[in-house]
């Protein structure tokens, strides 16, 4: 706080508070001219938003220090197309604004997202049109949509992240998920308490997921929010930020999702849409409460898909509600509450004639609700104050099961470290079953202080604020029966119980300066948004700096350039693993009487300190160009992003020297059992978490749009992206010896390696034609992907070791490696020629969307995926392997109606 009050008071000495004060009014109103309350009004030139109130009014009190005598306004209202115009100062009168409703009747409709200079040079917007014409179950079929991203139909069976700006895959696109934030109505959400993962060190942070043998895992522990679980139908515009985001968003690295749904008063409206075996329903309604009481929006959606309609093993259910209350509490203080429950399945149900009787499932619940608050303050150096805060109580339930049938098997289960003892035996035949059950809890809350104040005549639009975010996950954790386990002595590891009640909980913070402010050099125009942020996370801090500038230097043509740095907290599944439980096995002899058996075995166990795990972190500049006539309009942006400290998975290694031990059989007896004084060296590997994930990602985005030709009703856009990444494990790998070597007395276990380094490129192009015609209220998109190239390379195998490691994990470096060295020569791995795949021939997945409107009341709509079914096959001679590089033709359909 002190930080707060001390950066107004400097401000407050550089700031003329007698400024000449000017009150201007507005009126909001619809077609039938009713006032439209919580309009928004943005005032484009000073970067400041205001609301209208129940009559429809809007106030504000600017210092005109640069003596304009009219400012450009931007008014916004849920179901009504924007208005775009300017307000003059000599008004003698209250200015009435009329807002259409948005209807394929009026003319100027946007269909298609388009590139504009937001929050971001690179922010790319979805609005409501363009949203309802992609014909949506979540918001993951309206992103495909963006450059780079495939067209396909919705997949609603696995797990659905985004990534930006990176051809990575494995652990890297995991990082680069993560480090996208979701913004919903000003509130950041989040998957840092989402711990739905197997042991992480047996199993990684790739393959931890409890998962289905024939459709995969459905759980995200380690990346971003599965995006499946977010409805499109109350959401009034998308905008997606690629580059860098302003200083007021934090925890993240790689971009930010913005959504702001719909707020106001708005006509029932019900959509039913059908894709394969998909089906989803929606209800909402905005209500204009009386007695200034504000406005109600209830939202309601369900959705059931099954994977294949004719067995319907694999089920896909997704319920969400919402409720908003917005109302001026005061004629300075805005205030919008929300309330929102969710709850979804993915479901592989018991195949009746399956014998292994097989069965997975995840199970969430969501409830979450949140509140936002704008007070404004007349003739005060700070002008409004905006404070939002958000809890969510979540409930995740992961299962697995399977039934084994095999011989007994021994089993050690006590919480010991470098004990030996007796374990017991199990029977072989049973129901296994993998089980963990979590309960994530996310407080979220921001706070800022905003102003305006000159420097000569330039005005400065600045905020200070800051961030804070809670997580904790008080789950039952990893549910063990020890006489039912699904990996019994599995590489060398046995699970145990692991509740996730007593972890510590995780609070990361933030605070930062943001100043927008717009300078005229040469008469034109510099826009800038310079921003700087201080972030703590996991105990570290980072600085980042950020800054979006956009110059017109020419009438119709303008140069954007951007830089800016951000960090990505751990989550609580990186910072707090399971223990690992080491269980060597030194004597296993079962005769088939359990009183005359032993299972003798060693437990070492391992708990892994996280504490100095570092934030991921992300750099990147990029230039760009836009260019706009009366006939097209175009833009060009070129980027680097460096990508550094991500979350790896590393394998680390715990070498043994145990004792043999004899046996001797009694029968109906105990056996005897003594030391033979020999020893057994092994070892066993461990996964750990660490800062080693690098990539660099350069690339480039062409897009071209037409205006509408009147003449065909239609308009054309191709975008086209040059992505290439290069990315690697900066950690040397590790690789054991066989037990061979080791048990020859070979004094090297373990040759070091250099990381392997992989690159990617992808070059494709998106092509719309959309023909409108107002008069009859219809629409046609005709889409196309076009790929050009798609390369991905492992690059040289890097199979001499440069360094070896004895039994007492010692390290001797190998300056000059020698194959014939009886020391370390066996550790030479087989050489291999560099692995690539490339697209073998350019082709293109074609498909159409149609809406017709009937009445401004019903719309009905089809699309269709890849319509013309063609096929795309690849025979390669060397593999004697075909891949299908098309995808199957979806047909889809929508009904909208609105009363």
């Amino acid at each position: 706080m002190k930080f707060l009050i001390l950066t107004f008071v400097w401000f407050a000495g550089i700031s003329k508070i007698n400024a000449q004060q000017i009150e201007l009014k507005g009126k909001v109103v619809d077609e039938q001219n009713n006032a439209l309350s919580f309009a928004a009004i943005n005032f484009i030139d000073i970067d400041k938003t205001v609301y209208s109130n129940a009559d429809g009014i809007f106030t504000i009190n600017l210092n005109n220090r640069s003596k304009s005598t009219s400012f450009t306004i931007k008014i916004t209202f849920v179901g009504k197309k924007s208005l775009e115009t300017s307000i003059s100062l000599n008004q003698q009168t209250i200015p009435v604004f009329k807002l259409q409703t948005l209807t394929l009747l009026l003319k100027d409709v946007e269909f298609n997202q388009k590139r504009k200079t937001l929050n971001s040079n690179s922010s790319i917007v979805f609005d409501r049109q363009a949203i309802e014409q992609s014909q949506a179950f979540s918001i993951t079929d309206i992103l495909n949509n963006l450059p780079g991203k495939r067209m396909v139909a919705p997949n609603l069976h696995s797990p659905q992240n985004l990534t930006l700006r990176a051809e990575v895959s494995g652990l890297q696109a995991l990082n680069n998920s993560l480090g996208i934030a979701i913004v919903v109505d000003d509130i950041q959400l989040s998957n840092n308490a989402n711990m739905q993962n197997r042991n992480l060190g047996r199993w990684g942070l790739g393959n931890g997921n409890i998962s289905s043998a024939s459709y995969g895992s459905f759980d995200t522990p380690f990346g971003g929010l599965d995006l499946r679980d977010i409805p499109a139908d109350n959401i009034e515009s998308i905008e997606v930020i690629s580059g860098v985001a302003p200083a007021k968003y934090g925890d993240l690295t790689d971009g930010a999702i913005i959504i702001n749904r719909q707020a106001g008063r708005t006509p029932y409206q019900f959509n039913t849409r059908i894709n394969a075996g998909s089906t989803n329903y929606t209800l909402s309604k905005g209500y204009k409460l009386k007695h200034n009481l504000g406005a109600l929006n209830l939202g309601l959606n369900y959705l059931k898909s099954n994977e294949d309609p004719s067995d319907k093993t694999k089920v896909y259910d997704r319920i969400s509600t919402n409720l908003i209350w917005t109302a001026n509490l005061k004629p300075q203080l805005k205030n919008t509450f929300s309330v929102d429950f969710s709850t979804k399945i993915d479901d592989v149900k018991l195949d009746p004639d399956d014998g292994l009787e097989l069965k997975t499932f995840s199970k969430a619940r969501n409830f979450s609700f949140s509140n936002r608050a704008t007070l404004s303050i007349k003739e005060s150096i700070v002008e409004s104050i905006n404070f939002n805060v958000s809890y969510s109580k979540g409930y995740q339930e992961s299962y697995n099961q399977r039934y084994l049938n095999g011989s007994p098997k021994g089993i050690s289960d006590k919480d010991v470290s470098g004990e030996i003892y007796e374990g017991y035996f199990i029977p072989g035949t049973y129901l296994a079953a993998e089980h963990i059950i979590g309960k994530p809890n996310n407080l979220n809350a921001g706070l800022s202080l905003n102003s305006q104040f000159f420097t000569g005549k330039v005005r400065h639009n600045f905020s200070v604020g800051s961030n804070m975010y809670y997580s904790k996950n008080n789950g039952e954790g990893i549910i063990v029966d020890p006489t039912k386990p699904r990996w019994a002595n599995s590489a060398y590891q046995n699970e145990r119980p692991y509740s996730y009640e007593s972890l510590p909980d995780v609070i990361n913070y933030g605070i930062y300066l943001q100043d927008n402010t717009k300078i005229t050099i040469d008469n034109r125009p510099l826009n800038l948004n310079v921003g700087l942020r201080l972030d703590v996370q996991n105990a570290k801090t980072s600085i980042q700096p950020r800054i979006n500038a956009a110059y017109a230097f020419k009438k119709n043509l303008n140069l954007t350039l951007a830089y800016g740095r951000a960090t990505k907290s751990p989550t609580l599944a990186h910072r707090f693993p399971a223990p690992n439980y080491i269980d060597l096995i030194l004597l296993n002899q079962f005769t088939g009487n359990v009183n005359e058996s032993i299972f003798l075995v060693y437990t070492d166990k391992i708990v892994a300190d996280n504490s100095q795990l570092k934030p991921s972190e992300s750099q990147q500049a990029e230039m760009g160009f836009q260019f706009k006539n009366k006939v097209f309009n175009s833009s060009i942006v070129v980027y680097w992003k460096d990508n550094k400290n991500g979350f790896s998975s590393n394998t680390v290694y715990h070498t043994y020297n145990l004792p043999n031990y004899s046996f001797t059989y009694v029968p109906n007896n105990r056996p005897i059992i003594a030391p033979t004084g020999t020893y057994k060296k092994q070892y066993v590997g461990v996964s750990t978490v660490g800062n080693d994930l690098h990539s660099k990602n350069w690339g480039l985005e062409w897009g071209v749009n037409s205006n509408k030709i009147e003449a065909i009703k239609t308009s054309f856009s191709i975008n086209t992206s040059f992505s290439y990444s290069k990315y690697k494990n900066n950690a040397e790998r590790i690789v054991p010896t066989s037990q061979e070597n080791i048990d020859a007395g070979k004094p090297a276990w373990f040759g070091i390696y250099p990381a392997n380094e992989y690159e990617a490129l992808n070059i494709m192009s998106k092509v719309a034609a959309t023909t409108h015609i107002p008069k009859i209220g219809f629409v046609v998109n005709l889409l196309a992907d076009v790929y050009w190239q798609d390369i991905s390379k492992t690059l040289a195998d890097s199979y001499k070791p440069i360094a070896y490691l004895d039994k007492d994990m010692n390290r001797f470096n190998i300056p000059n490696f020698n194959a014939s060295d009886p020391t370390y020569g066996y550790l030479n791995l087989t050489t291999a020629a560099n692995s690539e795949t490339k697209l073998p021939f350019v082709y293109a997945n074609l498909g159409v969307r149609i809406s017709k409107e009937i009445k401004e009341k019903i719309r009905l709509s089809v699309n269709a995926y890849n319509f013309l079914n063609l096929q795309f096959r690849h025979f390669n001679p060397n593999t004697n392997q075909v891949t299908t590089y098309s995808y199957p033709t979806s047909v889809g359909a929508e009904i909208s109606i609105k009363f």
